[in-house]
C-alpha cells in the first residue's frame, strides 16, 4: 500500500512539473450565444478553450496565433474552432 501511495505521489508531482502555467484567462462572448476563453501560456502560445476543446496555438505574429486549422487573435477573432461561428466577439 505504501508503494502505491508513493507511486501516486510521484506521478502527481511529475504532472505539476510539466504543467505550463499561463497568464490570466480572457472570456469572450460572441453573437449567437457562442463563447470561448483564451490565455497565453508561459511558452508564448495561446491556449483557447472553445466548443469543449482545448487548442494550443503557437504565435504567428504580434497578437496572432494559429496551428494551421484554428486561429485566434487578441482582438477576439477566432476561426476554425468547434462550437462556432465566433463572430463579433467582445470581452466578458
Amino acid at each position: 500500500m505504501k508503494k502505491l501511495l508513493l507511486a501516486a505521489a510521484l506521478v502527481s508531482l511529475a504532472a505539476c512539473a510539466t504543467a505550463t502555467p499561463g497568464g490570466p484567462r480572457t472570456d469572450w462572448s460572441c453573437d449567437g450565444g457562442a463563447a470561448y476563453s483564451a490565455r497565453i501560456n508561459s511558452n508564448g502560445a495561446a491556449e483557447v478553450f472553445a466548443g469543449g476543446q482545448v487548442y494550443t496555438l503557437p504565435a504567428t505574429s504580434a497578437g496572432r496565433y494559429s496551428n494551421g486549422a484554428v486561429s485566434y487573435s487578441d482582438d477576439g477573432a477566432l476561426g476554425g474552432a468547434r462550437g462556432g461561428p465566433y463572430t463579433n466577439c467582445r470581452r466578458g
